[in-house]
């Protein structure tokens, strides 16, 4: 049996080039407070790709994963409530040091107003200002509007799969025509 065909993985290093977060008329920007859990995973059960429940939430929040500290988690709000969420990891030991970008999310009621982008800023913001110069991210082929936008930041792909290069110039193929996304990575 084949192995599965890894995450498609981009990294960022125009730190130099990255404008600050501007959340569109009505929202807010602001960190991760104890008690917003609950509204954090509702927010990430909006996607049915994802599966998420509270004890695999708070073992990400205790370090389970990687270092993430809490004011690198930033929340689009409406009405102080979240409703998109982007996060940070940090990986001090690793060659090199590098911030992870990561569970990007906006809710389905308020897509489109450009809360994604925003929270993405702030995050590589916080990774920047922490000293790091180099991040990246792991996302599905099929959220192709996500990769769009990652590509929009300044994002570049890292191709850690043999079908990844296919898969890339496949996309940028469908982009340039207007067309829809390529299939999935196959080995």
């Amino acid at each position: 049996m084949a192995d599965p065909t890894p995450q498609l993985r981009m990294g960022f290093t125009r730190f130099d080039r990255l404008a600050s977060p501007q959340p569109a008329l009505g929202y807010s920007l602001r960190t991760f407070r104890p008690g917003d859990e609950e509204d954090w995973l509702a927010l990430l059960r909006t996607e049915p790709q994802w599966a998420w429940d509270r004890a695999r939430l708070d073992w990400m929040l205790n370090g389970g994963r990687g270092v993430m500290p809490p004011n690198g988690i930033f929340f689009a709000t409406c009405d102080d409530r979240p409703v998109a969420a982007a996060c940070t990891f940090l990986y001090p030991d690793a060659t090199p040091p590098a911030g992870e970008l990561g569970w990007v999310i906006t809710h389905p009621d308020h897509r489109r107003c450009g809360l994604a982008l925003q929270v993405c800023r702030a995050v590589l913001g916080y990774i920047r200002d922490q000293g790091y110069t180099y991040a990246f991210l792991k996302t599905e082929d099929f959220r192709v509007p996500a990769i769009k936008m990652y590509l929009q930041i300044g994002f570049e792909p890292e191709m850690v799969h043999s079908s990844h290069p296919a898969w890339w110039a496949a996309l940028y193929q469908s982009l340039a025509k207007g067309a829809h996304a390529p299939d999935a990575p196959h080995q």
